[in-house]
């Protein structure tokens, strides 16, 4: 998990929190902001192409994971009828977190660091949590022939056994096998290795980004 840090600050913002009255206003703001942003993310997350595919594998591989052969929800090996998108969902939801602001005052300093005359200003330093791969641990666990395993992590990282794999309607999914030796031959659009993608990483960078860029 990481805490972000954004600092606010200026001649409007020093002069705006001189009024005590205002500093809860302000919060208020911020997290109505950041609250907007977030529903944008989790909006992201809906559409991404692995969420796509792992709600409706019927599509095929639309990630382009597994160069279009079979669908990750076979090849993963999650049982028939199990939705594994909505505990990593959930999540994602209640790890990223707005954790307050602080408002606290900016003594001028020289450039070795000790203080120094000059103007004083008032700061808004707005903290919120977000997540990293490894917080998915536990809702993102595979199942079966990898189990324990977080798929989260292994879609922007990478899952090995794509050459055992077979698209076949048979296995716990009803969609994929995983033979107990590698496949050399079968479809020309077999492929001969997993193709990462960012998933939950680039959404929460886009979250952090447009937070950040946007926020007041």
């Amino acid at each position: 998990m990481k805490i972000g840090n954004i600092i606010i600050q200026g001649d409007i913002v020093s002069e705006a929190l001189s009024n005590v009255s205002v500093q809860d206003e302000i919060e208020r703001a911020i997290k109505k902001q950041f609250n907007e942003i977030k529903n944008q993310a989790l909006e992201d997350f809906d559409d991404h192409p692995v969420t796509q595919e792992l709600l409706d594998p019927g599509q095929g591989n639309i990630s382009n994971t597994l160069g279009g052969y079979g669908d990750l929800f076979g090849f993963i090996g999650f049982e028939a009828g199990f939705n594994p998108i909505s505990p990593v969902r959930a999540a994602l939801k209640s790890k990223i977190k707005f954790k307050g602001t602080d408002l606290t005052i900016n003594y001028p300093r020289n450039k070795k660091g000790q203080f120094a005359t000059g103007k004083r200003t008032r700061i808004i330093k707005v903290s919120f949590q977000i997540p990293e791969l490894e917080d998915f641990n536990e809702s993102a666990q595979f199942q079966g022939w990898n189990g324990g395993r977080n798929w989260v992590k292994g879609i922007e990282r990478g899952i090995s056994g794509v050459s055992y794999y077979a698209d076949y309607p048979r296995g716990r999914s009803e969609r994929g096998l995983q033979l107990k030796g590698p496949i050399t031959d079968g479809p020309s659009n077999r492929p001969t290795g997993f193709k990462t993608t960012k998933y939950i990483s680039k959404i929460i960078s886009n979250f952090t980004n447009n937070f950040t860029n946007n926020i007041i």
